[in-house]
């Protein structure tokens, strides 16, 4: 069997790490191809090309590397072509990988997988009706995103979602803290900016005056800035860097020691939730674009995960403007005094993502060469 896949951003290579490992073990005369991170890598990938070319947030930055993005993709459609797979699988990723289903499935008799359901319930909600026709079968990480698949008839597997099977906050808290020069007797929020250069560019200095203000005010608390690299680390926070605690490679130990954290709207608020960790989440890009987001196509009432899993505000958001270091040191208040609640509320979104079955992605594919 050979397999083609196609992961355009850091969340999209952690979960296409466990497919890579599902299917190496489940299948032993295995071969696959085509564009994954570091972790994808790690299970054997070669990766097409770096998945930094293609990794861009809201809709400007694409919009402004849109020919460098489309010549990208012609360039891998061609070699999928020319490779012939059994299975083409876009993980995450959707408006790149979308457009890679709908080549081969008119050019080609290449089965085409999306592993994370485009967010139709989110914006453009007409797509859901185009699914069937862009793809064979879609991995669903979310139950109330199967119920609306179901509802449409599109063709769908539940495989929950990792995070909740591989995160555990049963740790040694206290050994870490020492790692990381964090006094014990200290309370700690954990600040995650982001992953794209972009998103921290646009969180750093609203940040960097939280940190400035709340450390003056409050002596007893450790802020730690978890960044996945030191290449991350620019702007105001840059500045900031010899005065505060920041941490690299290791977001989901930062995640496990904190009492509370501020988390850019994305993946690792789910960590975060997983972890039953009460958070402030933050979202910031460029005005244009948020303007256009909110006005014409967002339909959710809510920007992080763990508040739309729940259909309830668990968690304080703040948008755009919203995104400064007073609203911060005012919603970390609240949450701080709330602290217990709202991690109860959060430690039951685990139990609805854990899929256990270790096979379930090969078990899936198998289902879909047969028909």
């Amino acid at each position: 069997m050979k397999i083609a896949v196609c992961a355009g951003e850091k969340s999209g290579d952690a979960l296409g790490q466990e497919l890579l490992a599902d299917l190496k073990r489940n299948n032993e005369n295995i071969k696959i191809i085509g564009v994954g991170g570091s972790l994808m890598e790690s299970e054997g990938l070669k990766s097409f090309f770096p998945i930094k070319e293609i990794s861009y947030m809201g809709l400007i930055d694409p919009l402004l590397n849109l020919r460098k993005i489309l010549k990208i993709r012609k360039n891998f459609i061609n070699f999928i072509k020319k490779e012939n797979p059994d299975i083409f699988i876009g993980i995450d990723s959707p408006s790149f990988n979308s457009g890679i289903c709908k080549a081969l499935r008119r050019d080609t008799n290449i089965k085409t997988v999306q592993y994370v359901c485009p967010q139709f319930w989110a914006w453009r909600y007409g797509r859901v009706h185009k699914f069937n026709s862009l793809y064979h079968r879609i991995f669903s990480l979310f139950p109330f995103e199967s119920e609306l698949l179901k509802k449409h008839g599109v063709n769908f597997s539940y495989v929950g979602h990792p995070l909740a099977k591989n995160l555990s906050s049963d740790s040694n808290q206290q050994e870490w803290k020492k790692n990381f020069d964090i006094p014990l007797d200290k309370r700690v929020i954990a600040i995650l900016p982001g992953s794209r250069k972009s998103e921290i560019n646009y969180h750093s200095k609203p940040l960097a005056d939280f940190i400035n203000k709340y450390n003056r005010e409050n002596s007893d608390v450790e802020i730690v800035v978890a960044l996945n690299k030191e290449s991350d680390l620019q702007g105001e926070l840059k500045k900031l860097s010899k005065k505060i605690n920041v941490i690299y490679n290791s977001t989901q130990k930062v995640l496990a020691i904190c009492d509370l954290a501020i988390v850019a709207s994305g993946t690792a608020t789910l960590e975060a939730a997983i972890l039953a960790k009460p958070m402030v989440v933050i979202y910031k890009s460029n005005k244009f674009s948020n303007f256009i987001l909110s006005n014409f196509f967002l339909k959710t009432k809510f920007i992080s995960l763990p508040n739309i899993l729940s259909q309830e505000k668990i968690v304080y958001e703040l948008r755009q403007n919203q995104v400064s270091s007073k609203e911060m040191i005012e919603k970390v208040e609240l949450t701080f005094k709330n602290q217990k609640d709202i991690s109860h509320k959060l430690s039951l979104i685990k139990d609805s993502l854990l899929v256990t079955n270790s096979n379930k992605f090969s078990n899936a594919l198998k289902e879909i060469l047969v028909k």
